[in-house]
């Protein structure tokens, strides 16, 4: 067998002082030949399993935490026993030895009378031990801790409850220098907290849930994990960052009601692009959580994937995104099985996919970053700057804005009619960064029946009428980059590009993500909002975004990923050299948007997140060529 590159390039990572790994519900499944199931995809589980186990071996990380959940079949069940001897097998089998929490699927649900199977016992607890460790325990690691919980005996009247919960207070009673991590299985909430527990298949019930909160929040805890959903959530519980983590098997369908499109395959059960596991990293004074997905893969794809960094720790990146609506929306989900009432929750994928593609900047509408129950503060205080933006009629309305953002964002977009002159002439006595952006109707766009309306100063636009400070300017499908690079916003070194994605081709809308970025994105003092974050499908204008109605990446959100990473983690600065193709150079290295170039070292596939030393390995439509600065080369060379 020829000998292959790594599985994983972390060359653009921080350096560490601690990093763990931790994968959820894994759902071990036995192999039932023929036989009818309810989700053909359960065939798929295992399979599926022992990808992410491979993948998790791969990063070399020594301490592994499994969430609970280890096989589908759950105590009392037939092939219960067989299905966890498999499934132990397998995990060893992939070298890993994690460290486990307890599941509902390995111990028993929560005491509760509507929950599906049988409630936690003595007896199961004894079993689950003696396989694989006491269901609450503390790791050391280096600096840092991990306190296990076992979830399912909360609100118990088992000896095991009382013992864990006097060893837990006297756990975080003890302070420590390093950093707590709390990990168990059931989810303190989904929400906020106050939805109801009784007849709730996915929380943790009174009275332990606020007892445990307030323990959490009264102490030095960095980050909780949780498991059980397969679906991913986020929050923070005082202090503490809160993550609610997803499955490599499947999804829970139920949260499909969450998004505004037709459900994913199996009713959402299928929602493969949401599978996967997280590589969790200590740098410095900050957490860095890393989202490895899986994609639903049965086999191991060799291609090398580059782990990108996130927000926090990108902070010279020009890159942000643009939000049509909320951060976070609120829903619910409708009385189904196995729950027996109704759930409230958010949608926390398009806010977490910000975090994931480490953009450093986002633009959202202004209503949505007054309302309390969208996470604008989380999303600051992982690095992002927050832009509210919003159409203005007067100046006195500009100030009230201000008033009401105190302490939620870092500026704000004043929209305003474009022949509205006292808007751009008014001296505002604000405490708040402004960014002025001119609305203009009436722009002839071919192919429309009706003109349309233009957000942002357009290239053609009066220089002259441009206000001092910082202003939006809209980069419109068919601008010339190059003609944005030499205008007056963009030497002003003071620049905001909206950068339009260009319809439903994601072919084309990766390139012009990847092109906007090399053009404008180096640019001293722009920033380059690509827009919109989500799909628009239903619209008169229908454009695909940088996620899916489903929020899943599409191949520009890869693209941002990775040029995000590439260009702005190492405090290089950059030239444009061509633009035929695309080329960049630094002190120490040129890039080139084109699919072989003599010399190159190493070829970067945008869409693909890979990195390999061909370009033919990658198989991928939009590669960057990585060459040593002292390397020129011939324009016709370029293929």
């Amino acid at each position: 067998m020829e000998p292959h590159l790594p599985l994983f390039d972390r060359s653009y990572l921080p350096e560490a002082d601690g990093e763990f790994v931790v994968i959820s519900d894994t759902h071990y499944m036995l192999d039932v030949g023929d036989a009818p199931l309810e989700f053909e995809s359960r065939r798929k589980q295992t399979a599926r399993t022992g990808v992410a186990l491979r993948l998790v071996a791969a990063l070399g990380v020594d301490t592994v935490v499994h969430l609970g959940d280890i096989v589908q079949d759950y105590p009392k069940a037939p092939e219960f026993e067989r299905a966890v001897d498999e499934a132990l097998d397998q995990i060893r089998d992939c070298g890993l030895s994690p460290h486990y929490v307890a599941g509902n699927h390995d111990v028993g649900d929560k005491p509760d009378p509507t929950m599906p199977t049988h409630d936690v016992t003595g007896e199961t607890l004894r079993k689950f031990h003696g396989r694989c460790g006491p269901s609450w325990k503390r790791l050391d690691l280096g600096p840092h801790r991990i306190l296990i919980l076992n979830s399912q005996i909360l609100n118990t009247g088992l000896p095991d409850a009382a013992e864990q919960r006097t060893w837990i207070t006297e756990q975080l009673a003890d302070q420590t220098d390093g950093r707590t991590f709390v990990c168990l299985h059931l989810p303190l909430y989904l929400i906020d907290g106050k939805e109801q527990g009784f007849g709730h298949y996915d929380v943790i019930d009174e009275p332990d849930r606020t007892w445990l909160a307030e323990l959490i929040e009264g102490s030095d805890v960095d980050t909780v994990f949780a498991g059980h959903v397969h679906f991913a959530f986020a929050d923070r519980i005082g202090g503490a960052d809160y993550r609610v983590l997803p499955s490599p098997s499947f999804v829970r369908p139920g949260f499909s009601h969450l998004f505004s499109s037709t459900a994913p395959p199996e009713h959402g059960r299928d929602d493969a692009p949401k599978l996967g596991f997280t590589l969790i990293r200590t740098v410095g004074d900050r957490t860095d959580l890393h989202t490895i997905r899986t994609g639903g893969a049965e086999t191991i794809d060799t291609r090398t994937r580059v782990i990108t960094r996130t927000s926090a720790a990108l902070s010279d990146s020009p890159i942000g995104a643009t939000l049509r609506g909320a951060v976070s929306p609120v829903g619910k989900v409708p009385v189904a099985y196995p729950s027996v009432i109704e759930q409230p929750v958010r949608n926390d994928y398009p806010l977490l996919s910000c975090l994931e593609m480490g953009v450093r900047h986002v633009r959202i509408p202004l209503e949505e970053v007054v309302d309390p129950d969208q996470r604008i503060d989380l999303l600051r205080s992982k690095g992002v700057s927050v832009t509210a933006y919003h159409l203005f009629r007067t100046t006195s309305d500009v100030e009230a804005a201000v008033a009401a953002l105190a302490g939620r964002c870092d500026a704000l977009e004043v929209q305003f009619a474009y022949r509205d002159a006292a808007m751009l002439e008014a001296g505002y006595e604000v405490d708040l960064p402004l960014v002025f952006c001119p609305v203009t109707p009436g722009v002839v766009v071919a192919g429309r029946q009706h003109p349309r309306t233009r957000v942002g100063w357009s290239i053609d636009a009066e220089v002259e009428s441009w206000p001092r400070g910082r202003n939006l300017c809209r980069v419109a499908p068919g601008d010339s980059l190059l003609d944005w690079r030499s205008s007056a916003a963009a030497t002003s070194g003071c620049a905001d590009f909206a950068i339009d994605l260009a319809g439903v081709s994601d072919e084309d809308n990766a390139r012009r993500a990847a092109e906007g970025i090399l053009a404008l994105g180096i640019l001293p003092g722009a920033r380059v909002f690509i827009d919109p974050l989500t799909d628009f499908d239903r619209t008169l204008d229908v454009t695909h975004g940088l996620i899916d109605t489903c929020c899943n990446p599409r191949p520009a959100m890869t693209v941002v990923c990775m040029l995000g990473t590439i260009l702005f983690s190492r405090s290089e600065h950059w030239s444009l050299t061509s633009h035929e193709p695309w080329a960049l150079e630094s002190e120490t290295r040129r890039l080139v948007l084109a699919q072989e170039v003599p010399g190159a070292q190493s070829y970067y596939g945008l869409t693909s997140g890979t990195v390999g030393t061909s370009a033919s390995e990658l198989q991928d439509g939009l590669v960057l060529a990585q060459l040593p600065q002292e390397r020129r080369f011939g324009i016709s060379e370029i293929t």
